[in-house]
């Protein structure tokens, strides 16, 4: 099990089990990003290799972001043990065979790189996966399913909810070992973020509540004194 390294997470979920194929779900600005840096900083300081994809950043934007939430990675990122891999995407003109074409160039680089890391994180698939059909979208993630089943490797990918249709999601969370799914709740007139692990195989803690959370430079991921059940 990787541990979280933020005592509340750990005491709450029990870390992410190694290896393990994650999915995490959410809505803008509901801490997608923000959870998988946590992720990311955690599995450097147990002295895992990380590939990072982002669709969303710049290498420099990355570091700067969690840096300015206390997590050191610098060092990791000089030395070889993090690695970020930007993939733009910005004025792509989108269609089902240019969806195609990222998925299967995002994978055949993926696997061309395995040898040399632990963890896979992609942040975000929403683009890629927005105008894809649905035997691309389900073959990206059981190839996805084989590269954790055949060379141990822990795989872990953010999308927004509304980038697939409802019946295609379920079939997606079928092939995952975790289900992250986030959220923004109101809570005596408050937002906060909640996060809802809605599976995850080989937890020590039971899914189904969900924990409420806020984004602090002094704390990263900051475990609020309160959760709200599921429904």
């Amino acid at each position: 099990m990787l541990k979280f390294e933020n005592p509340e997470l750990d005491k709450r979920i029990g870390g992410l089990p190694l290896p393990s194929l994650t999915l995490i779900e959410g809505p803008n600005d509901s801490g997608k990003s923000v959870l998988v840096q946590q992720i990311t900083y955690a599995a450097l300081k147990s002295g895992l290799r990380v590939l990072y994809i982002t669709t969303e950043n710049t290498a420099k934007g990355l570091l700067s972001n969690m840096q300015s939430l206390n997590w050191d990675v610098v060092n990791f990122f000089a030395h070889g043990f993090f690695k970020i891999t930007p993939l733009y995407t910005s004025g792509t003109r989108w269609s089902t065979e240019i969806s195609k074409y990222f998925l299967t160039t995002l994978l055949n680089y993926v696997k061309k790189k395995h040898d040399f890391l632990d963890i896979v994180i992609i942040d975000s698939l929403t683009h890629l996966v927005a105008y894809a059909s649905e035997n691309d979208v389900l073959d990206f993630f059981s190839q996805c399913r084989q590269l954790v089943d055949l060379h141990n490797k822990t795989i872990i990918l953010t999308l927004h909810s509304y980038s697939l249709n409802q019946e295609l999601l379920v079939r997606v969370r079928a092939i995952c070992d975790g289900h992250f799914n986030l959220s923004i709740r109101n809570f005596r007139e408050k937002n906060y973020l909640t996060l809802n692990v809605a599976k995850l195989k080989g937890a020590s803690q039971s899914s189904g509540s969900f924990i409420s959370f806020e984004v602090t430079p002094a704390f990263g991921i900051k475990v609020l004194p309160f959760t709200t059940s599921k429904g």
